[in-house]
């Protein structure tokens, strides 16, 4: 509803707009009530719908900063999940080990090296900027990286349950629930599929997610891994 009925993503829904804007019109003759419309294609919905006098405020949420990231994984992190017994002895309860392990991922993931780096602008002035993994990341990235890290942690608990009885007394241990590194993994892996971004370099369709005025990008194109990060990273996860 409310897409804009003269692009490619029109159709019949075309036909829907006027109504929702008559009932919406409609509701002025109601007290105390509040309609809240929220989208993530905010470049699709229809201008009809926006129009002043119709909608009386328009809020835009960005991007999460570092400080936005670590509230959002204390969100999924909780006390009650399994954790890896060496991070359990950083501090003197969970919840404070937790604090850190946040702290030092939301760094890491945030860090501006050779390897975080996502999308190349190149701009109408001939300049290029480098966009890095923390400047896209989004609350449904970090709930999809915690996802992943619950099933890795699943995953290795059931191998070992498998082979615990012929275990070599000697070895080390696979660590038990969720780690630094499950974590680390699953960020990695979450860009490196690449499902939640275009699977082209058309400019109009990475313009929909960074904060650039079209007006000024002539290309966008995505950082491309060297062959050293390669051969280091030989699962293909960068």
């Amino acid at each position: 509803l409310g897409t804009r009925r003269a692009s490619r993503y029109s159709n019949i829904l075309s036909t829907l707009v006027p109504m929702f804007c008559s009932e919406m019109d409609g509701i002025d003759s109601l007290n105390d009530v509040v309609i809240i419309l929220a989208s993530n294609r905010a470049d699709l919905i229809d201008p009809a719908i926006l129009r002043p006098g119709r909608i009386d405020r328009k809020i835009k949420v960005d991007r999460p900063n570092k400080e936005g990231a670590r509230e959002i994984y204390r969100i999924y992190l909780t006390n009650d999940l399994p954790y890896d017994g060496a991070l359990a002895k950083e501090a003197d309860n969970i919840g404070a080990a937790i604090e850190k392990l946040i702290e030092r991922f939301v760094d890491w993931q945030f860090a501006k090296r050779d390897e975080n780096k996502f999308l190349e602008v190149t701009l109408r002035s001939g300049r290029k900027e480098v966009l890095y993994r923390g400047d896209l990341i989004s609350g449904a990235i970090i709930a999809s990286v915690v996802e992943r890290a619950k099933g890795m942690a699943i995953k290795r608990a059931i191998a070992n349950s498998a082979v615990g009885a012929v275990v070599d007394p000697g070895a080390t241990p696979s660590p038990e629930g969720i780690t630094e590194q499950d974590l680390q993994m699953s960020f990695q892996a979450e860009y490196a599929e690449n499902d939640i971004f275009p699977p082209t370099d058309v400019v109009e369709d990475w313009l929909k997610l960074i904060d650039y005025d079209p007006e000024y990008v002539v290309k966008i194109a995505p950082v491309r891994p060297s062959a050293a990060q390669r051969v280091a990273n030989p699962g293909g996860v960068i």
